[in-house]
């Protein structure tokens, strides 16, 4: 039952993202979108603490200093400007943060943020609190978050495939949940790979499932790709590519970003029989290949 849920789904999916090629309709279902949110569970105080423990701890971990004095940006930072911030408290220079759809209010000081950093002051050896902020922080986190949101530089709508940021502009690129939302995650490697200075590190924890239904995360390699495209392309939202594990890291490695952790955080059990339902695209790829449904990658651009 569920599976011809699914195939309904993708054929009311083919006709909204029709209906998006006409700019009304687009601009009316972004403000659709804009108005519904974001999931509530990222408007928590822990999210973004959860977030910036994980990317600070892999980017910081391939730097002589952590992050201190790096130009850091966030790919799709989503509702909060939180984990830019709490960079900063981390010492880092600065932090940019562009996204495709304007979730967050942009950099400002507000209650959120105040209590982040709060909440970070509390355990400075667990969030990488500079040594320079762990007693104002403590004491006063207004005042501090005064100081690091002005070094906060937010852009949206923008693409990472179409930013005019300048080459070489940054120490460290991350983006969490995002790249599965990228019609052309191509690209948006290449654009990482232009960002980055020589030796500047990168990395992204990539959902590799169908979000239409988790619990049937692999539905969406039966398409054919004209299908999915013609279901998912004009999606802001939707998972507008169907990438596996080996294709991202071979799309990092040709761009000379050089992969020193491949973390597969989710797979499960696929059989040669279910191989055989899936796109012709998909029945060449390895079984393993097949089940990895989540991936964390951390690379580094090789010196010049």
């Amino acid at each position: 039952m569920k599976r011809k849920i699914l195939n309904i789904n993708i054929g009311v999916n083919i006709a909204i993202n029709a209906a998006l090629a006409l700019p009304p309709v687009a601009l009316m279902f972004k403000q659709w979108r804009l108005r519904q949110g974001q999931d509530p569970e990222k408007d928590q105080i822990g999210y973004p603490l959860g977030v910036f423990r994980k990317h600070a701890g892999l980017l910081g971990a391939q730097r002589a200093h952590g992050l201190r004095g790096a130009d850091v940006l966030e790919i799709g930072p989503g509702g909060t400007i939180g984990t830019a911030l709490l960079m900063l408290l981390a010492g880092a220079n600065s932090a940019t943060c562009i996204d495709a759809l304007p979730w967050a209010a942009g950099a400002q000081v507000d209650r959120f943020s105040i209590d982040l950093i709060a909440a970070a002051a509390q355990d400075p050896a667990n969030h990488f609190v500079a040594p320079e902020w762990q007693g104002s922080a403590l004491a006063d986190p207004t005042a501090v978050a005064n100081l690091l949101v002005k070094r906060i530089i937010y852009r949206a709508p923008e693409s990472i495939n179409t930013t005019t940021l300048p080459d070489a502009s940054y120490d460290c690129i991350f983006s969490h949940a995002c790249f599965e939302h990228f019609a052309d995650p191509a690209t948006a490697i290449a654009q990482i790979a232009r960002l980055l200075r020589p030796g500047g590190v990168t990395s992204h924890q990539i959902d590799l499932r169908d979000h239409r239904d988790f619990s049937h995360p692999l539905e969406h390699l039966r398409y054919s790709d004209t299908i999915w495209w013609l279901a998912n392309v004009r999606l802001p939202n939707g998972v507008r590519n169907r990438w596996r594990a080996s294709e991202y890291y071979a799309a990092f490695e040709q761009q000379g970003l050089h992969l020193v952790q491949k973390i597969e955080s989710a797979t499960q059990i696929v059989t040669a029989q279910q191989r055989q339902h899936f796109d012709r695209h998909f029945r060449t790829m390895t079984l393993e290949d097949l089940g990895i449904t989540g991936i964390l990658v951390v690379g580094v651009k090789q010196e010049e």
